[in-house]
């Protein structure tokens, strides 16, 4: 057994909860009790022809025993009829064996499908941003369903092809080797051997199309995704027959491979049925030759044609589980992948958020300097307060460094240099679960699920109830406006909240965050896409839920943090200007100058407005 089938196997133990272990333990039980019959059963069947043929002189008075039975039960003996039965009852028992084996691995099997999923999805919410950063969604998706796919395919042929057919193989060389002259047993082996050879030669050949057909089937399906996902962009720009042709393009690529990977399967099953007509005839001709020389029997003739075609079928099957086990182990390969990346974590875990003589949601960057690639600083030395209560504005240009402040403070990403601190603690320090669940963030790129709005309102906070929701809805100023919806709170707001105008997606990131009831508000961005009304609109609304709480805002429009107690201007990763509004613009300096040209902009913007 490969290194990677264990890790596959012990992975899939180690999600196995009690009932999964028991259910996989019965249907083991079954596996066993299924091959000794199948493999026994024949014996039976063997006597029961043997005695067909055997002299009848003393028939007459075993008749004479069975005179009110039908004449055909009555010219059996009784040991035909119980050999028959034997035959059939242990046929019988083995199917319904293999039946309830099903049953117990169906439902061991959905339930190990939910653990692995759920245990998938709390891994890859772990991972940092910047694997999402570079993820393909559909990408990704696929990779999740291979892999699932891939256990259930893996475990499905232990249970039901692997162990079996070993059993089985193991009684038929010990009723052979038994009964028969070693050249049947010979026969067996070799014929087992020969299997083996095709077998491992076929599975050495279709590894590397299998992978192939495992990346091909991950870009189709993230080439499909991506094209559903930006439907609106396609139909902007009439691509239709664009994107169509590019995704064939991409479609013809997974059926090459697919093609490859039959070409190999094919070649291998033709080598395969050489050896089965092989072992076969060997077995047969000398089988005829002995029966014809008085060595053994019809039966026995009739027992080794039963074993060597009921060793081929499963035989077959088993060359055909290991080329579905290499197929699935590289399906699964790619989920290992994302399995053994290293998750978020923390340095020095402390559960204290709020020290003695600190003020809750007091905020500080101390000489924090960051950068995404090597010699490329984002943000160099930077330094401020924003004390309890209060609330600090950061405006630049674009790639000044204002959003990677946010992604800092959430340890997204870890400071090359410096001290982040809220309340006094290190955040490198705090569990990550305690440091965001002290922020409320509003982004600029408001993305909703596509459920209900009270679903993704109460998705602020684990447990709040609908008056909870309504009360943040109420202080984001869009309570009214979802009562006059024909569904209310149960609206659904559809992919990404498509269904609701960027003003209400808004209102909707205000009261999710506003439910929170955080230490730390953080606007990132919070108004860069609305009109000039609705901006003033959502300002309100964003100063009346932050009010008294410790806040940042990230702007652009520096409209969004002219009310700020004090504004950071940075420029090429540090901070060249700060202030309140008012002693900022006396400076004439960078902020003075931006202020000027929005301003001229908007006077500019405002007869268009009007008229529209």
């Amino acid at each position: 057994m490969s290194s990677k089938l264990r890790q596959a196997i012990m992975l899939a133990w180690v999600q196995a909860d009690s009932f999964i272990k028991r259910r996989l333990l019965f249907a083991l039980a079954l596996v066993f009790i299924a091959a000794v019959l199948t493999a026994l059963g024949p014996v039976a069947l063997k006597y029961a022809v043997d005695m067909f043929t055997m002299e009848k002189s003393s028939s007459m008075s075993i008749q004479a025993l069975f005179s009110w039975a039908p004449t055909a039960v009555a010219t059996f003996e009784p040991g035909v009829i119980g050999f028959i039965i034997i035959y059939l009852v242990s046929q019988w028992l083995a199917r319904s064996s293999g039946e309830l084996r099903w049953f117990l691995f169906g439902t061991a099997d959905q339930r190990l499908q939910r653990n692995l999923s759920r245990r998938l999805l709390s891994h890859i919410m772990k991972l940092p941003i910047s694997f999402h950063l570079d993820r393909k969604t559909g990408a990704l998706n696929q990779t999740l369903v291979q892999g699932l796919a891939g256990y259930s395919i893996i475990l499905q042929h232990i249970l039901f092809t692997i162990l079996p057919v070993l059993v089985e193989i193991t009684l038929v060389g010990i009723v052979l080797f038994t009964f028969f002259s070693p050249e049947f047993f010979l026969i067996l082996a070799a014929s087992v051997i020969g299997y083996t050879a095709a077998f491992a030669l076929g599975v050495a050949q279709i590894v590397g199309p299998s992978q192939a057909v495992s990346t091909a089937q991950v870009n189709a399906y993230a080439s499909l995704t991506d094209n559903i996902l930006n439907t609106e962009t396609v139909k902007y720009f009439t691509a239709e027959r664009r994107v169509n042709d590019q995704y064939d393009i991409t479609l013809a690529k997974s059926e090459s491979k697919w093609k490859t990977f039959y070409w190999y399967k094919t070649l291998n099953g033709l080598l395969v049925a050489l050896v089965f007509g092989i072992s076969l005839g060997a077995a047969l001709w000398l089988g005829a030759e002995q029966v014809l020389k008085g060595t053994i029997t019809v039966g026995d003739f009739v027992l080794i044609n039963t074993y060597m075609l009921q060793i081929v079928k499963p035989m077959e099957t088993l060359g055909s589980a290991f080329k579905d086990i290499a197929y699935g182990m590289a399906f699964i390969e790619k989920m290992n992948g994302l399995m053994i990346r290293d998750i978020e974590g923390c340095d020095d875990p402390v559960q204290a958020l709020n020290p003695d003589g600190i003020k809750a949601g007091e905020l500080v960057f101390d000489q924090v300097a960051f950068s995404y690639l090597p010699q490329e600083p984002i943000l160099k030395n930077v330094s401020f307060k924003v004390a309890s209560g209060k609330t600090t504005g950061i405006v630049g240009s674009s790639g000044a460094g204002k959003s990677s402040v946010i992604r800092l403070l959430m340890r997204f990403f870890e400071a090359d240099a410096g001290t982040i601190l809220l309340n006094g603690t290190s955040t490198r320090n705090m569990p990550l679960e305690t440091l965001r669940n002290a922020i409320a963030i509003v982004p600029q790129d408001t993305v909703l699920f596509n459920n209900t709005i009270a679903y993704n309102i109460g998705f602020g906070k684990q447990g709040c109830t609908q008056q909870d929701i309504e009360q943040a809805a109420r202080l984001a100023h869009i309570h009214d406006k979802i009562l006059a919806m024909t569904d209310g709170y149960q609206t659904v707001v559809g992919e990404r909240g498509l269904k609701l105008s960027g003003g209400e997606k808004q209102r909707v990131s205000i009261a999710r965050a506003a439910l929170r009831n955080p230490q730390v508000f953080v606007f990132d961005e919070a108004t860069s896409s609305l009109d000039t009304k609705t901006e003033k609109a959502i300002l309100t609304d964003l100063i009346t839920v932050s009010k008294g709480v410790t806040t940042l805002i990230i702007a652009h429009r520096l409209s969004t943090v002219v009310h700020a107690d004090e504004i950071l201007v940075f420029d090429k990763g540090q901070i060249i200007e700060r202030g309140p509004h008012s002693v900022l613009l006396q400076k004439n300096g960078l902020y003075a100058s931006m202020w000027r040209t929005q301003q001229m902009v908007d006077v500019k913007e405002k007869p268009y407005k009007e008229s529209a």
